[in-house]
């Protein structure tokens, strides 16, 4: 096996079963948050067990209570920093499927490294469809005018044939040079 394809494959590898680094510390520090609040749950029954000498059934609803609430925080702070970006992008991505082109998606200051490169990609993808938009509507406009032109002096009596030609040739050199471009 060459490198090359060796190199390729560990790539592809790593890009199916790795998540970038940023969204696993997110994750990571998620499942340490979860952990040491129930260390701290269990810790405070415990200090009330050994103060009072028995636990009560209180106690045990208190525990449920308070990993109900870690979970509760836990799966708010989640969502709000890994879906609730994405959210925003859908809504922009709305407004730019409806032909507002200029439009680029924003990036905010706390958005996650993964999240502004997929934005930064965005762009970048926006701005040359942008491009080939404009592109292909100057085109289509001088295809448009050249017809128009070909049809008229195909309309007279004694028409230029080498004319007719020249223009039809010059339209499929523009053609395929927009088609190469894009």
């Amino acid at each position: 096996m060459r490198k090359e394809d060796s190199s390729k494959l560990i790539n592809k590898f790593h890009q199916r079963y790795f998540a970038a680094r940023d969204l696993q510390f997110s994750v990571a520090l998620l499942v340490v948050l979860a952990l040491l609040g129930g260390i701290f749950l269990q810790t405070f029954s415990s200090a009330i067990i050994s103060r009072y000498g028995t636990s009560t059934p209180l106690l045990g609803v208190f525990l449920i209570i308070g990993y109900f609430l870690i979970v509760v925080l836990i799966a708010v702070f989640f969502t709000h920093r890994l879906v609730g970006p994405f959210k925003r992008l859908e809504y922009e991505m709305k407004l730019i499927s409806t032909g507002e082109l200029s439009r680029r998606l924003s990036i905010r200051s706390q958005d996650d490294l993964h999240i502004r490169n997929f934005i930064r990609h965005t762009n970048n993808f926006i701005s040359k469809f942008e491009e080939m938009s404009k592109e292909y509507n100057r085109l289509n406009s001088t295809v448009v005018k050249k017809m128009e032109e070909i049809n008229s002096e195909l309309s007279k009596k004694d028409f230029d044939c080498s004319k007719v030609r020249s223009e039809i040739v010059a339209l499929q050199k523009e053609i395929r040079e927009f088609r190469e471009r894009w």
